[in-house]
């Protein structure tokens, strides 16, 4: 006897294994990430460098930003420069430096909000 697949039965397992790949992969990509998203949603989107010029770049090279302040005391939420982020976006900006500037973040800028 052979096993022949009908074409109803080689449907149903394409479907089957198009739906389980299609989960598994977005159980992976939610893996680690906090709800909300909040600080990891901030950390891995802050560092989106595209458009800004090279003179920016090297503004936040030579200010050291780092997207997450190693005194918390000193995060850029803090800072009297920074300008929180619109609703629904994780980064937000600073007077000084340009590009996405992560809440949690830091830089030799740092200037106390009165």
């Amino acid at each position: 006897m052979r096993d022949q697949l009908s074409r109803r039965g080689f449907i149903q397992k394409t479907v089957s294994v198009g739906a389980l790949t299609i989960g598994t992969a977005a159980l992976v990509s939610a893996c680690g990430k906090k709800e909300g998203g909040g600080e990891a949603k901030a950390a891995a989107g802050c560092n989106d460098l595209t458009g800004l010029s090279d003179a920016d770049k090297g503004m936040r090279t030579s200010n050291k930003y780092v997207d997450k302040a190693a005194d918390a005391k000193k995060a850029c939420d803090l800072c009297a420069l920074y300008k929180a982020a619109a609703a629904g976006a994780a980064c937000g900006g600073c007077s000084v430096i340009k590009g996405p500037i992560a809440p949690k973040g830091s830089c030799n800028l740092f200037a106390p909000k009165a």
